[in-house]
């Protein structure tokens, strides 16, 4: 018969076991209604474009519809003007208030990419850890050598690589012309020997380097 001690140890280990592939589950969830959120806010931000488009056509096609009347040997009615401006006052109304609902979503759309982006750099921060790599985030200091050179130019190890840039709130698309800017955040990967070697390059004014 099984003693008391090792059926509470497989307990324990089943428990341990069963927390973990939770955690598993609801990480991988919260990932997924992230992405769908974000699907959703894209989707409501087409919707309000879509909106302040037919907003702009419905007001042109009232303007254009009165500019063609001298054309035709007629005369616009002053009410007719009058309408015309009230129309266009509160179709500006609209135009900002759709704006201002677009700013809001984009915003909750950059944030969601950053955390998604940071979760991914945690995972390979994890995944790193095993074989000696190791990812790295670097604020650019002023007069850093890096600055105003296209990071194509950078003289990085094989296996050292620039994988995101933020400015501010945005995440930056990569490219070999980018060049870097003081305090933009940069996310490094590599191995630590090659990091610990080139993070200077980022923090350190190029006059302090060579002192």
């Amino acid at each position: 018969m099984l003693s008391f001690e090792l059926l509470a140890r497989i307990r324990k280990e089943l428990f341990l076991t069963g927390s973990a592939l939770y955690e598993t589950i609801v990480a991988i969830a919260e990932r997924v209604n992230r992405k769908v959120h974000i699907l959703r806010l894209h989707s409501q931000a087409t919707a309000i474009l879509n909106q302040t488009h037919a907003i702009h056509r419905h007001i042109g096609q009232r303007v254009a519809a009165l500019a063609a009347k001298p054309a035709a040997g007629m005369h616009p009615a002053a009410s007719e003007l009058a309408m015309l401006q009230d129309a266009i006052r509160t179709a500006s109304d609209r135009i900002k208030g759709q704006q201002a609902a677009l700013q809001v979503v984009e915003r909750q759309i950059r944030e969601l990419k950053i955390e998604l982006a940071h979760e991914d750099l945690l995972t390979m921060q994890r995944e790193l850890g095993l074989r000696d790599a190791g990812i790295e985030r670097v604020v650019v200091a002023r007069g850093a050598p890096v600055i105003g050179h296209p990071i194509g130019e950078f003289d990085l190890p094989a296996a050292t690589r620039i994988v995101a840039v933020f400015r501010g709130p945005f995440l930056l698309p990569l490219s070999q012309t980018m060049t870097l800017r003081p305090d933009d955040i940069v996310i490094l990967v590599g191995l630590r020997h090659d990091l610990v070697h080139w993070l200077p390059h980022f923090q350190q004014p190029a006059a302090s380097k060579s002192a």
